[in-house]
């Protein structure tokens, strides 16, 4: 077998891409962006629920983002303790030497 699960992922990844750009086509990128049926009945509220969204997307992704540095520096400072004060190595090898 020579990468079939990797192929088939590709090719839905490829379908779900030609989807996306056929829709944008079609009708432009709004579409894309108004909110599911049950909250789309106002349309004035329409723009506001679609805005509020985005914003929460990137304030989420914000906090993605500040939780990953605060775990990187949990990290550093654990290595820095572990090796300075207790004299604990740790070394990693990839590719092993033969």
């Amino acid at each position: 077998m020579t990468g079939g699960w990797l192929e088939e992922i590709g090719r839905q990844l490829r379908s779900v891409g030609d989807v996306v750009l056929e829709e944008v086509r079609a009708g432009g990128l709004l579409p894309l962006l108004e909110p599911a049926p049950p909250f789309n009945r106002s349309g004035l509220l329409a723009p506001a629920i679609a805005v509020g969204g985005l914003i929460a997307v990137i304030l989420l992704s914000g906090m993605a983002v500040t939780a990953l540095g605060s775990l990187l520096l949990a990290l550093l400072s654990l290595y820095l303790l572990l090796a300075h004060f207790f004299g604990l190595s740790i070394e990693l090898h990839p590719f092993a030497a033969r």
